[in-house]
Order: structure tokens, then sequence, then C-alpha cells
């Protein structure tokens, strides 16, 4: 019979971060001299979660959703932004028109003397809206934490807190979550990467796709109708010359800019060929990190892209049955053997999955019980705050963390450039699967990646 108890750490345990008894292996918090700034360019943030406190930083953290040019979202209405200390990005954007012009906006938007909202508009980063972006920060930046009974409106105890030891795989680390929408916005993507450059990130991660109308497949656009492709024929509209050209530049920012950082992201979940846009931008000589999914036995996930990526990492494996693979959880109590081939690689699926933080009480992935709102000195319910993660959105979190805690520990200089972040990746991955030499994970002192739930 299939054990369907597991550790909730363990892709932390199988890169090599921690040891079975959740024990740092063979390094310390303490040895970080400089924490790592992640940038992360997803949803918004749930800031409150007990597990984030001190991961996040509310002064940055910026909202790209609400308005055009941005809104602080840890920040009272009545402050002003101050000085953030921002870099320099205008070598960045030699060359790039529409790009220089976004960034003159930006930076008179960013003056010391601005308030953190424009005209009063809140940022969009409710509840609904931080599922996906919380998760992903508690992959990345997670701190164990303790909750305290009482706020959490629990039946009282001998003991009056409650402990949440969960953490992600870089817990010294500091996250800017810059939220974005995912309408086609060339403009709102370059402010983001922008806005990356500017508060000098160390680790720049997107665990999505770019909606660019000529780039989210690889295949190039045919000029009449014998020769196009899906995506030409099912475009809304003629996208306009201005925008045409603002998605051409953003692709150019986004490899200049991993030549000054690693940008970490994540390949697609639909076993893409080359994986996804911008995951397809990744090549030797640019800091691009096309990430791909691993189940916990070291099998490609079943709808992970299975090549032309740079690194795959632990994530939660799906089903899958059609031409290519038979690949069924038989634990499902709606498995049903009949008609299955008798070469099905079932053997090959893992029930392990990613846990990671969720949004507190009713948003978020799992919703607490609870239909009413949440009392206003704390949660009713905790078992809310986690929920299970996967695809190969977890497996680029799960990546850029390795990369940020690598940077901290110094195994990555603190001035690396993106190529020599990702040069320190590849020599740290091994391939976990004779049957795949050319998947490789990254571990910790490149010890290997060490397959649970055989």
């Amino acid at each position: 019979m299939t054990e369907t108890r597991y550790d909730s750490l363990w892709h932390l345990v199988a890169l090599g971060v921690l040891t079975p008894d959740h024990d740092p292996d063979g390094w310390l918090p303490n040895d970080v001299t400089r924490p790592s700034r992640v940038v992360m360019i997803d949803t918004s943030v749930a800031m409150d979660h007990p597990n984030l406190q001190g991961a996040i930083n509310r002064d940055l953290g910026f909202d790209l959703f609400s308005t055009r040019l941005g809104a602080f979202a840890g920040l009272r209405d009545a402050d002003r932004i101050g000085d953030l200390g921002f870099g320099n990005a205008a070598a960045l954007v030699a060359g790039l028109p529409g790009c220089e012009a976004l960034l003159a906006e930006l930076m008179q938007r960013l003056c010391p003397d601005q308030p953190p909202l424009i005209d009063g508009v809140q940022p969009a980063t409710g509840p609904v809206f931080s599922a996906h972006g919380t998760a992903i920060a508690g992959l990345i930046g997670a701190r164990p934490a303790v909750v305290d009974r009482a706020a959490a409106h629990l039946e009282d105890d001998d003991d009056p807190t409650v402990p949440l030891p969960y953490c992600g795989i870089d817990p010294t680390c500091e996250i800017v979550p810059v939220s974005t929408n995912f309408d086609d916005d060339p403009e709102q993507l370059i402010l983001a990467f922008l806005y990356a450059d500017l508060v000098r990130a160390d680790v720049i991660v997107l665990p999505r796709g770019i909606p660019d109308p000529f780039r989210r497949t690889p295949e190039l656009f045919a000029t009449d109708l014998g020769t196009a492709t899906l995506g030409q024929l099912v475009l809304p509209c003629p996208v306009p010359d201005r925008d045409r050209a603002l998605w051409a530049e953003l692709a150019e920012l986004i490899v200049k800019l991993s030549l000054r950082r690693p940008i970490v992201c994540a390949a697609g979940n639909e076993n893409e060929d080359y994986g996804i846009y911008p995951a397809s931008l990744a090549s030797d000589d640019n800091g691009v990190i096309a990430v791909g999914a691993v189940n916990a036995k070291g099998w490609p996930c079943s709808y992970s892209p299975g090549s032309g990526l740079t690194v795959w990492a632990p994530s939660s494996d799906g089903t899958r049955f059609d031409s290519a693979e038979v690949r069924l959880d038989p634990s499902d109590l709606r498995y049903d053997d009949h008609g299955i081939p008798a070469n099905h690689q079932n053997a090959r699926f893992s029930h392990y999955q990613i846990i990671s933080t969720d949004v507190p009480g009713q948003g978020g992935y799992a919703a607490s019980p609870y239909t009413g709102p949440e009392p206003a000195d704390g949660v009713r319910e905790y078992g809310s705050f986690f929920c299970r993660f996967g695809g190969t959105s977890a497996a680029s979190a799960i990546i850029a963390g390795l990369i940020s805690l690598a940077r901290g520990l110094g195994q990555i200089a603190c001035n690396a450039d993106g190529v020599e972040a990702k040069a320190w990746l590849l020599a740290q991955a091994k391939a976990p699967n004779p049957a795949y030499p050319n998947l490789l994970v990254p571990s910790l002192g490149g010890r290997g990646y060490k397959a649970v739930g055989q």
C-alpha cells in the first residue's frame, strides 16, 4: 500500500538544504553575512502571514496592478516614499527609446516626496489577488513562526502559543513583491523589470509567462493566412505599432537585465517543447534561467517541458493519460485500471506535493471554513495558512531561493552577474535519473538530488 504521509519540507531535504531532522545541512543562518534581495514579479502577497514576517520588504513592495505607475502597498496613505536608495538603470535602457521614456516617468514617480498612492487609488493587493504570490514567497523565504493561541482563536491549552514550523529555502532573504495583472500590457512589465533593477535585486523570479502576442509560442508569425499560426489567427485585434515596439523592447530588456542579475522563469505546465516565454529566452550567453519540474522520485513531472531548459527543481506531480504517457495516481479513489495499457508508467507518479504558505482566512487556495470576516485581532483558523502548490511556478521559486541562499552564504559572489549565477547553478546540478541524463537538478553543495517516496 502506498504510504500517504510525508514530510512537508521534503523538497528542502531533497536539495541538501535541510537534513531529515530539519537542521540546516552544512550551513547555519549565522553564516549569511549579507542577506539576498529577491524581487518577485507576480501577484501580490499576504504580507501579514506569520511565516512571512521579516521576509517581506514592506517599504519597497510595489503594485502595478492598481495604477499605471504603481502604488506602495506597505506604506500608509499619509507617508511619503522617501529616499529608498534606488540604483541607476540608465545604461540598461540605452538604445531602447520606449524603455527610456518609461524609466523617466518611473523615476519621477519614485521621487522621495511622492505619496505611496496616486490620487488615493488603493493597491490591488487584497486576499483575492494574493494566492499565487503568497505561495511563491513562502517557498523562497518563509521563516518558522509562533502564533499566539488566543489571537488564533483556538481553545485554551497549557501552551499559549502555536508553532508554525514552516520555512522557505532561504529563510534569511528579503523579498520585494512587485505585483502585476495579466493584461497584454508591455508597459506594465517593462516598469516591473526596471523597478527590479532600481532596487538592486540579487535575484529576480518570474513564476509565470508573459502574454507577448509575438513570443508566447516559439513559432514565428506568418504573413498570410495559408501559413498563419493558431496564435495569429486568434488575435482579437491588430497590435498597435507602439505596443509592437514595446513588446520587442521588453524582450531585449529582459536579456540585458539578465546579464546584470539572474532572472529565474517558470517553463510552463503544458509540456511545451521549449518552455513558455520568457523562459524560452534562456541561452548559454545570458542570465535567464528556465526551470522545469521534477517529482520527488526524480522523474520529470508529467506536465513539465522536457527539453531546452536550464535546470529542474522539485514540485508536485500530476497525472497524465495521452499517446505519449499514461501516469495515474493509483491511490486516487477514482482510479480505474480499465483500459490502461500494460506498459503504463504509474510507477513514475509521486504523491508527494509541495506545501507552501497561503493567504490566511477566506482568501487563497486553502480557504478557512468560516464564512464571516476575520476578527480584527487575529484569525479564526490557522489551517488556512498553508496550501498545496505545484507546477513550474513552485520549481522556479525554489531555484530562486537556492540562488539567494548561495549568494548569502558566499558560494556565489555578491557582485556576480546573471551569467555567473547561472554557471554556479549548473555546476551544482546533476541528473537524478539515468533515463533522463539532461534533466539537471541543482542542490546545495552539489551533493545531488535525494529522491524520496520510491
